[in-house]
């Protein structure tokens, strides 16, 4: 999740955010703060995409999961879903420029000035790139390294050909990474969804059948490799479609301002890759490949509901800057009251979907019953809920830019999270990561959060933000319970097991709309009382 802003006449803007709770909102150039004039927001096309591109995702990562089980095993299934996580932690060779040079873009872009819009895709371009090249020189003796640590039974040239193909596709997605970062400070994210999406689909359908037609599982990985010069294609394409004003011009300047945010940044996207995607590393260096394979299947589940909300929440965090940049400090955080409780309403009904589907879905999809204890599921379903709530707090340090502000609280998250996911799952399996996930929210995201970014970010005093987090998680707990009746009274007496599953997961969705429509008609008239 990218994304604000900086003044076309401030040659050397600091790297906090530009709105402070005593700023007064911004005015564009001829242009009236107000709703008349507010610049229109693309939030339906971008959120709609977010879904398209969820689903693509959900499908190809269950068809891969069963087909690469049923014709390699369980081996070879560990090595696929650890794929995806070894391709984030490539990634991070853009050292947080990408989203240092989002936050930028909003102001210039809002004011369309072209010819600096320019120049930051041209410093962000030409700095990823190099970073890039350089990165490639220490990919092989890293995944080398990485492999022989891996516990299995699988060849190791396999393994490391494996990592190394997902290592180059990682490689080749940096070099467009400057595309992908203007399409989305536009609020034109739509078109990168569509794209990966499409991208997703068309690697699975042509790698699949290929390694299993000639009985070779590295043709899937190579697949996905070659596949993705036709995706950076593609975003060319839209970029230059959407942004024909793009020309060349003098970057250096706009490079020493992405760089002097990206390390904030930088700070931010390790510790979100580390804390989401080390599961899997963590299981095949304490456990086995085996155990990796049992826990990927709920894994997935959790991911993917808590995916899409962080593909949806992505896909409107532009549009939530351009509205803050608009709006005093205490309409922002009203803005940021209604969006925390709505993400709480959320949370808390995919954990009950979590714990009363979750073992339907993996017995549906995978053809086996699970090998999971309840109270494992019980585990996963809390620390989604939690993982869940914290979403709106990314969403609007991003939206804000506010990288610098409290940085050093991940450094502190994600080393308590992985020393105590290394230390209980050696000595209880996967449970041991969930309770580590489970306590560094608790201690880390509530304790720290509200001490350190409740006034500049949230424009909240820590009583305010407290209260606020504390109503909000009690209040949806409570909200959910009649619906949790239901799912338990459903075990009962509704027969059979799919018929269950749609009926009461149906139930849930709707309930969940009505219940977030609540929440924001509430929040609207509350508005119109005050004027």
């Amino acid at each position: 999740m990218p994304n604000l802003q900086v003044f076309e006449n401030d040659p050397k803007p600091e790297a906090g955010p530009v709105v402070s709770d005593a700023a007064e909102p911004l005015v564009l150039e001829g242009q009236a703060a107000s709703s008349a004039g507010a610049p229109r927001l693309r939030h339906v096309p971008n959120a709609v995409s977010a879904v398209a591109l969820f689903a693509a995702r959900l499908l190809v990562a269950v068809v891969q999961l069963r087909l690469v089980d049923k014709y390699w095993g369980g081996g070879y299934t560990g090595l696929n879903a650890l794929s995806n996580q070894v391709l984030l932690y490539v990634t991070l060779l853009e050292l947080g420029l990408s989203q240092s040079a989002t936050t930028l873009l909003y102001e210039p872009i809002l004011q369309r000035n072209f010819p600096r819009v320019s120049r930051i895709i041209l410093a962000l371009r030409h700095d990823v790139r190099l970073l890039a090249a350089a990165g490639s020189l220490v990919i092989v003796p890293a995944v080398a390294w990485y492999a022989r640590g891996i516990h299995g039974a699988l060849p190791l040239s396999t393994v490391m050909r494996t990592l190394i193909c997902i290592a180059a596709t990682g490689l080749l997605q940096l070099t467009a990474i400057h595309l992908q970062v203007y399409l989305n400070a536009a609020e034109q994210l739509d078109k990168v969804n569509y794209t990966f999406a499409a991208g997703y689909l068309l690697k699975t359908i042509i790698g699949l059948p290929l390694a299993i037609h000639w009985h070779n599982y590295l043709l899937l990985p190579l697949t996905i490799a070659v596949l993705t010069f036709g995706e950076l294609v593609s975003l060319r394409i839209a970029f230059h479609h959407a942004f024909p004003q793009f020309q060349p011009g003098p970057w250096l300047d706009e490079s020493r301002q992405i760089r002097k945010r990206a390390k904030f940044v930088m700070i931010q996207r390790v510790a979100g890759v580390a804390y989401y995607q080390s599961d899997f590393i963590i299981l095949s260096i304490t456990t086995s490949l085996v155990m990796v394979k049992d826990y990927a299947k709920f894994q997935y589940v959790a991911a993917a509901l808590l995916s899409i909300v962080g593909l949806v929440a992505a896909s409107l965090t532009t549009s939530v800057a351009r509205l803050q940049l608009l709006q005093h400090a205490e309409n922002r955080r009203r803005q940021y009251v209604t969006a925390q409780s709505a993400m709480c309403f959320i949370g808390a009904i995919l954990m009950l979907a979590f714990w009363f589907s979750s073992a339907t879905i993996v017995s549906l999809v995978f053809g086996q019953d699970p090998a999971v204890e309840w109270s494992a599921v019980l585990l996963f379903g809390v620390a989604l809920f939690l993982n869940v709530v914290k979403v709106v707090d990314d969403i609007f340090i991003m939206a804000k830019g506010a990288f610098e502000i409290g940085y050093w609280v991940p450094a502190i998250e994600v080393p308590v999270y992985v020393v105590s996911g290394v230390l209980l799952s050696h000595r209880i399996g996967f449970a041991g990561i969930l309770i580590a996930s489970i306590a560094t929210n608790l201690v880390v995201s509530i304790g720290l959060k509200g001490i350190v970014l409740s006034q500049p970010v949230f424009d909240s005093t820590k009583a305010q933000w407290y209260g606020n987090r504390i109503l909000s998680i009690g209040s949806a707990l409570l909200a959910v319970l009649p619906l949790a009746c239901l799912y338990a009274l459903a075990q009962r007496f509704l027969h059979p097991t799919f018929l269950r599953f749609v009926a009461t997961n149906l139930l849930a969705f709707g309930y969940l709309l009505a219940g977030i429509r609540w929440i924001l008609s509430r929040s609207s008239r509350y508005r119109l009382l005050e004027r």
